[in-house]
């Protein structure tokens, strides 16, 4: 199978790692970030097949880190996910993307990342 890649961007250290883990076990490459900076830091070296971007954290939050990458034409096509535990049902819609709610049910999280990760190359741990 070819090497596909994830970036989290959690802020949560015990949800961030246990949502490694388990997306790692499932046979993804997996690196995070805390915050929408240090993501903007990652995806200056390398360009995930996907995103998973909680959306309440420190420094430079999801929102502000979405519309970031939205300026980058090479970032732009690269699927991303909201995770929140937010219950805003509007929110998928007023962000034009996929929402996971918190607490995540694993058979969803996995049937998401098969449906939009696509191969890249592997990212840094």
């Amino acid at each position: 199978m070819a090497s596909r890649s994830i970036l989290i961007v959690e802020d949560d250290d015990a949800f961030g790692l246990m949502l490694k883990d388990l997306i790692e076990e499932m046979g993804y490459s997996v690196v995070r970030a805390r915050n929408g900076r240090e993501a903007l830091k990652v995806l200056q070296q390398v360009t995930p097949s996907l995103v998973l971007v909680d959306l309440f954290m420190p420094e430079m939050n999801g929102h502000e880190l979405l519309r970031a990458i939205r300026t980058d034409p090479r970032l732009n096509a690269v699927p991303k996910l909201i995770m929140t535990a937010a219950n805003d049902p509007m929110l998928g819609v007023k962000e034009d993307i996929s929402v996971l709610y918190k607490p995540i049910d694993v058979n969803v999280l996995a049937r998401v990342l098969e449906k939009h990760c696509q191969p890249a190359a592997s990212l840094p741990t």
